[in-house]
């Protein structure tokens, strides 16, 4: 089949917020997720539902394209189309919940060194946050999701100190992971994690793109920029990373 419309697609931010962050009531109309107890989390706006149906009766594939682990795709209440998934960043592919073999042998050459780098960064950052937040308000947590090493995980209660910040810069560049931080939260992780990888290896080998195919792209962060680039057009939430930054250059 030619002349498709597919949408490739970031989740949290882009098409839907917790609830803390829509704290009234009246705002809590359209059901997007939930947490690991099956109780309400994340909800959408009336323009993003509004949005999300337009592309629900439009497209051919929709893929999302996530920061999520591949069990928490599963809580979203969103559907996708088709099949596939880019979950833990880009670290994997997957098609109705399995990893699609051919990721699969991309992946086996890397997965020994990612988890001892890692671990050797969790260890290295182990002692500073015992220092920083001897309360435990900082958790450090390596991530594993369906046996692949995805991530280090740092969160925090409040937000990120600056020392450790810094440290996780240096942490980076010392283990060969890359670091993506905001405020509250951060990960180092393996170089593929890439979602801009896995979005080329879904459009180009498993659904064989032609000419003919319009490939839209959604996403809120500065992180999704690259993987977005790999659409025809891209689209960006007017309160988002993205668009604050535009904003800026635009000045």
């Amino acid at each position: 089949m030619t002349n498709r419309l597919i949408v490739l697609s970031d989740l949290d931010d882009t098409w839907f917020s917790t609830h803390r962050a829509e704290p009234t009531e009246d705002k809590r109309l359209h059901l997007a997720a939930v947490d690991r107890q099956g109780a309400p989390l994340c909800f959408q706006t009336a323009q993003q539902n509004a949005l999300w149906k337009l592309i629900e009766r439009t497209a051919d594939i929709i893929i999302p394209v996530t920061g999520r682990t591949s069990y928490a795709v599963e809580r979203v209440t969103l559907l996708a189309r088709g099949g596939y998934t880019i979950a833990s960043h880009g670290a994997l592919v997957t098609l109705d919940g399995t990893i699609v073999p051919a990721w699969a042998e991309h992946l086996a050459p890397h997965l020994d060194e990612a988890k001892t780098a890692l671990e050797q960064a969790r260890n290295h950052l182990e002692p500073l946050v015992a220092r920083l937040a001897p309360g435990g308000d900082i958790h450090l947590r390596v991530l594993h999701d369906l046996d692949v090493p995805v991530y280090l995980s740092v969160k925090s209660c409040a937000e990120l100190p600056e020392r450790l910040v810094a440290a996780l810069r240096e942490a980076s560049a010392r283990f060969g992971l890359r670091l993506h931080a905001n405020a509250r939260n951060a990960a180092l992780r393996p170089h593929y994690t890439c979602k801009a990888s896995a979005a080329r290896f879904v459009l180009e080998q498993l659904l064989e793109r032609h000419p003919e195919d319009t490939v839209l792209t959604f996403g809120d962060s500065l992180s999704d920029i690259d993987f977005m680039g790999t659409g025809d057009m891209a689209v960006a939430p007017t309160n988002s990373q993205i668009w604050r930054q535009l904003q800026e250059f635009a000045q």
